[in-house]
């Protein structure tokens, strides 16, 4: 049986509970820690700037004007775009958390954000046998773990990098995300071959531990720097981390390869899909009718 409690001075209690002052590099930081992630280095120009000021206190207008300013000194929308998100990811912890002010909107919900351009990048089947084989070479022998999960998942960086050793499942061949971006658990796959890199080169980790664990403790590493040389040596220093992800979209419909199943595949939103990729099941659907018809006149 539950404990009898007197519910309108629970909710008094609630209502009286001291919002955290917070700066906006604290709430940042604060959320880094607990969700495991490189905010402090993506927002780095922007706590540089605004990281004393009240967390509670950022407009979404100085969150616009600083967002035109970056724009107009040359930086990517697209870049800029993930900016804001990353901070609004923060915000949506604090909320949750219960840190915010009650009734407080994200300043971030009121920056209009800027028309991007599609990435699409060409990849060739040789040249991510070759990323392969350069991935092997790196210092850190989990380095050639994570190039090899990633061209065979298509996964996001973090979802790799997220990972603790009990999510693996190498007799399956297959790792539990149990919470992806878009909020749902899914299974990543990887080859045989991969089962065994990883038997090779991750050895004696105990279930909780982070698999690809950096310097500091119970954060994971980057490996910008590691990626970087990996591309370089390649011919291809216009790669990132992302494209990969692209490339396994691309090849999955290729393939023939539903826009459903690939989304399904790759935890992706299937409108966001379809508005990058469509072409390429276009592609493949007028192949199969083209074969169809060749059936039908061949009857």
């Amino acid at each position: 049986m539950p404990a009898k409690i007197d519910l309108a001075a629970a909710v008094k209690a609630v209502e009286q509970a001291v919002v955290a002052t917070l700066t906006l590099k604290e709430l940042v930081l604060g959320c880094n820690a607990a969700l495991t992630r490189d905010y402090d280095l993506r927002l780095k120009k922007w706590l540089e700037a605004f990281g004393d000021y009240s967390a509670w206190e950022v407009s979404s207008e100085l969150l616009e004007n600083a967002a035109h300013a970056l724009v107009h000194a040359g930086y990517n929308p697209s870049s800029v775009n993930r900016d804001l998100s990353a901070l609004g990811s923060c915000y949506r912890w604090a909320q949750k958390r219960r840190l915010a002010p009650r009734g407080f909107r994200s300043p971030t919900l009121g920056v209009a954000r800027f028309e991007e351009a599609i990435r699409r990048v060409e990849i060739s089947a040789k040249e991510l046998d070759t990323l392969r084989a350069l991935s092997l070479t790196s210092r850190d022998r989990r380095f050639g773990v994570f190039v090899h999960l990633l061209l065979d998942t298509g996964a996001r960086k973090s979802e790799l990098l997220e990972r603790r050793w009990a999510d693996f499942d190498l007799e399956r061949c297959q790792i539990l995300c149990p919470k992806t971006k878009n909020g749902l658990p899914r299974i990543l796959h990887f080859r045989p071959e991969t089962r065994m890199l990883i038997e090779r080169r991750l050895r004696n980790l105990a279930p909780d531990a982070l698999v690809f664990e950096g310097r500091t403790p119970a954060q994971p590493i980057s490996y910008r720097a590691a990626w970087v040389q990996a591309v370089k040596t390649l011919g291809r220093p216009d790669l990132h981390i992302h494209d990969i992800r692209h490339a396994a979209a691309a090849n999955l419909l290729r393939a023939g390869v539903t826009l459903g199943v690939a989304a399904q595949v790759l935890g992706h939103d299937p409108a966001v899909l379809a508005r990058r990729y469509g072409h390429l099941e276009t592609d493949t659907l007028r192949r199969a009718q083209e074969q169809a018809w060749r059936h039908t006149h061949a009857a």
